[in-house]
């Protein structure tokens, strides 16, 4: 019983591990205004793959977890892990059992909507418009990180879940 809920809370732990991994500081110009939006690229990939185990109560709890652990003010990545979820859940058809590229294209599609609504909660809540390019290279870098990303989650996938389907 106590392996099943380590194996059913494998995507939460995962995607958590490579969350806080991309928040550590690093001394580059580049990395603190390009951030990747790994949250966001964990959550995509197991709302795509294994809904079942990343459904929306883990959704919430993983966007609470993103929002503590990063300097935004709190709410901003819960809600942008919401939009992907809502967004996911509603074109699941279009993406579930689809080739790499399909996927990718589908991520490239979607995310800039999450982050749009996550400058627009930061904005307000700094009372001013925060420059668009840190949401562009945010994009940029997210989809140029989306094979390793997708890659890990997808080695975990296979090595701890493969048959619990």
């Amino acid at each position: 019983m106590a392996g099943s809920w380590f194996y059913r809370g494998m995507p939460l732990l995962a995607s958590t591990v490579l969350m806080l991994f991309s928040f550590l500081p690093l001394n580059s110009e580049i990395a603190g205004n390009a951030q990747p939006a790994v949250g966001l690229m964990c959550a995509y990939f197991w709302l795509v793959y294994r809904p079942d185990l990343f459904n929306l109560p883990v959704v919430f709890v993983y966007g609470m977890i993103a929002d503590a652990a990063s300097a935004a003010p709190f709410g901003a990545g819960l809600v942008s892990m919401l939009v992907m979820y809502l967004s996911v859940t509603n074109l699941i058809k279009y993406l579930n059992g689809r080739i790499f590229v399909v996927l990718w294209v589908g991520i490239a599609a979607l995310l800039p909507i999450c982050l749009l609504v996550k400058w627009l909660l930061l904005s307000f809540y700094y009372e001013r418009a925060l420059p668009l390019s840190l949401l562009f290279f945010s994009y940029l870098t997210s989809l140029a990180c989306y094979p390793l990303v997708g890659g890990i989650n997808a080695w975990v996938l296979n090595r701890f879940l493969q048959d619990d389907k």
